[in-house]
């Protein structure tokens, strides 16, 4: 072999080991491009699943408070159908118009509860929460405890759409002779 001969192969070795190295590099590249975008990828999919979630969350609870405005103005016969009820004689709930009273108003009960309206527990004997109750007035008992429910107060999921009207106590406990 010649000098030449050896110089031309190097000469040709050279250049394929740049191209190799160029490639290798543009290979990291797009290997790194190609990662960058799988990323982009998952997050926006991870995004459209949150804001899907979000979506229905919001949908949900537009939908359960559509209806508060009427739902608020039925709220008032239920109150009268148990105020009512609780002065009816014994021989006249017997009767079938008294039992037909009734089923309508199970009737309309049920109704709320297909809205998600739900009634709130009785207060009698818990502190006052502004954020469950309407203090209406204030009597004898311990300090800022509800000692008597007017009007019972109802939830749409969990959110007070009227708060139950109460008297609370005024911290004088004694009793008058």
């Amino acid at each position: 072999m010649t000098k030449d001969n050896k110089n031309s192969k190097s000469d040709v070795a050279a250049p394929q080991v740049d191209e190799a190295a160029k490639l290798k590099e543009e290979l990291a590249a797009k290997d790194k491009q190609i990662a960058d975008l799988t990323d982009t990828a998952k997050r926006a999919l991870a995004d459209l699943q949150n804001f899907r979630r979000q979506a229905e969350k919001d949908r949900a609870h537009f939908v359960a408070f559509a209806n508060a405005g009427l739902v608020l103005e039925l709220l008032p016969i239920l109150d009268n159908f148990a105020r009512a009820f609780a002065r009816v004689p014994e021989e006249v709930q017997k009767t079938n118009w008294f039992k037909g009273a009734l089923q309508i108003e199970q009737q309309l009960v049920g109704i709320m509860k297909k809205q998600g309206v739900t009634e709130m527990p009785s207060s009698v004997g818990k502190k006052l929460d502004v954020n469950l109750h309407e203090a209406i007035t204030v009597g004898p008992g311990e300090a800022d405890v509800v000692i008597e429910e007017f009007e019972k107060g109802y939830l749409i999921g969990d959110k007070v759409i009227r708060p139950a009207k109460v008297r609370v106590g005024d911290g004088n406990t004694s009793t008058p002779a």
